[in-house]
């Protein structure tokens, strides 16, 4: 099964205790909690490939050299991904590095109209993750912010036909999944799981972990939560989510909250 690599140690590609690549595994570059980097593994586990993950020590020196170093950092981002034996892809940005594994594991459409459809729903999954990150993070699940945020990003489709919100809101892709406007199959687009499904299961997944928002998804949403719970009966992914390679941390600000001097 795939999952965090726990078997004899890797043969390093570079030395140091945040080696950038190994000769036997690809290398996933982030701070120990799910964050950005969650449908990566989620894609990787249903492959069923194992990866090497970058120990938590090592990530607070990686987070305090990638500000100042371009040469793997161009960005000055994690997640990093590097993947084939001497490293030769070598990437940041989260959705970059998901769309290589749909290209590698052929997860990302039949042909250019599929991949342009997927590319669509990743970017809206995009924005959706900046504005639960502000309600979680940043507003800390104050009152009025979850008043706000169930009468706008959590809006039913006819509210949010009427809403002066800029950008999708979660009726959005129960849209896309209740019509089946990309997939007869059930999925986000096609007739199998792609990597359009990955995300939008990490977005699901960010609202039912949080007590306010889980009765109302559900409530609203029955194809969103359906799809999740498709997503996480898949093989490898199941086993993954019921394993301790996943992350008790949600959001990379919880896990650098502890760690003085460390901000995202």
């Amino acid at each position: 099964m795939g999952g965090i690599h726990r078997g004899a140690a890797p043969h390093f590609a570079e030395d140091g205790s945040f080696a950038a690549s190994t000769a036997t595994l690809p290398v996933l570059q982030y701070f120990p909690c799910r964050g950005r980097a969650e449908p990566i593994r989620l894609v990787l586990s249903y492959m069923k490939q194992p990866w090497f993950e970058t120990p938590p020590a090592s990530v607070r020196d990686i987070y305090l050299i990638m500000h100042k170093e371009f040469d793997g950092y161009p960005f000055r981002q994690l997640p990093r991904f590097i993947d084939e034996i001497h490293g030769d892809v070598d990437l940041v940005q989260s959705h970059a590095i998901l769309r290589h594994l749909g290209r590698k594991y052929d997860m990302y459409g039949k042909d250019i109209i599929q991949a342009g459809r997927i590319d669509m729903v990743l970017d809206a999954v995009s924005e959706l993750r900046v504005k639960i990150r502000a309600l979680v993070v940043e507003r800390q699940m104050e009152d009025s912010a979850v008043q706000q945020y169930l009468s706008t990003v959590m809006a039913t489709e006819e509210e949010l036909k009427v809403s002066r919100m800029q950008g999708p809101g979660l009726a959005s892709l129960e849209y896309l999944l209740a019509r089946r406007r990309f997939s007869d199959a059930g999925w986000v687009v096609g007739e199998g799981p792609s990597v359009a499904d990955f995300a939008v299961f990490d977005l699901v997944d960010l609202h039912l972990v949080q007590g306010q928002l889980a009765k109302p998804l559900r409530n609203r949403f029955p194809a969103l939560e359906a799809h999740h719970t498709r997503v996480a009966e898949l093989p490898g992914v199941a086993e993954y989510l019921a394993s301790d390679s996943r992350h008790t941390a949600v959001w990379a600000a919880d896990w650098l909250r502890e760690h003085s001097g460390l901000k995202t």
